[in-house]
């Protein structure tokens, strides 16, 4: 299932290191229709059953200072956006997941992607305002391969996520992408049993991209006030079970699918 939800900013800004509150508008919306669920998806390190991607037409950058938090004030490039629409896609495997999330959205009507001190753009606030919610149609995989592209960069990690394996490291790269898409796809919150077959990853137009990202633990842990992460962004072709296939169009490709990574577009 695949949603679109159309947001109204109230500066016509976007900070580029949205995903952390992308996070926390899931689960915001999640809390007012559900809050029991809320709290088993995010009690712990478990898979999340679904991935994200949020689009905007820029109209240009500017620099600005953004305040991250009360200890962290960095100065970084701000998109400037058309009449300040932004488009979020959230796709789930969980039908449930699903309807809480359209529901909670509906309840929540507005979200303050700034709050308190922190992400402030040169002290000022950024609001985001619910304007349109739309399901949107969903392929169907019914071959052993899918070509595919990027609605946004697929992370791929070694196990303590400490070193990044790129699309051109063949081998490893399609190695490390069984074993994680395995490890995923047996949580219980996705389908609680692994691939099917091996997946095959072949890169046709494909290149790395560096992306700023933050969460609260990694700048608790390291001091720091943003990670860089290597992504890759194009179009490939992945082949295996049409079963599998199906599930990883659902909820994304890779690492970090829950903090809107991998989410992917079929395009034959």
């Amino acid at each position: 299932m695949r949603l679109r939800i159309l947001l109204k900013t109230d500066t016509d800004e976007m900070i580029l290191l949205y995903r952390h509150r992308i996070v926390s508008l899931i689960k915001e919306a999640l809390t007012k229709s559900d809050k029991d669920y809320k709290e088993f998806l995010y009690n712990g390190k478990i898979a999340k059953p679904f991935t994200f991607s949020l689009t905007f037409p820029i109209l240009g950058f500017a620099t600005k200072k953004i305040s991250i938090d009360k200890n962290f004030e960095i100065e970084d490039k701000v998109a400037l956006i058309k009449d300040g629409f932004v488009n979020l896609f959230i796709s789930s495997s969980d039908y449930r997941f699903m309807i809480l999330l359209f529901t909670g959205l509906k309840k929540l009507r507005t979200f303050n992607f700034s709050y308190d001190d922190c992400m402030l753009v040169d002290g000022k606030h950024i609001n985001l305002e619910v304007k349109q919610i739309s399901v949107l149609n969903e392929k169907v995989i019914k071959n052993d391969f899918a070509v595919f592209k990027t609605m946004s960069p697929i992370i791929l990690e070694t196990m303590h996520g400490d070193e990044p394996i790129p699309f051109s490291d063949n081998n490893r790269f399609e190695k490390e992408l069984n074993e994680v898409m395995d490890r995923i796809l047996r949580s219980e919150t996705v389908r609680s049993f692994g691939l099917k077959r091996k997946l095959k990853f072949e890169p046709i137009k494909m290149s790395q991209k560096v992306i700023k990202h933050t969460l609260k633990g990694f700048r608790e842990k390291t001091g720091k006030p943003i990670m860089y992460l290597t992504g890759n962004v194009g179009i490939f072709k992945l082949s295996g079970d049409p079963e599998d296939l199906n599930m990883i169009y659902k909820i994304g490709l890779g690492n970090r699918t829950g903090q809107g990574f991998g989410m992917l577009e079929i395009l034959k």
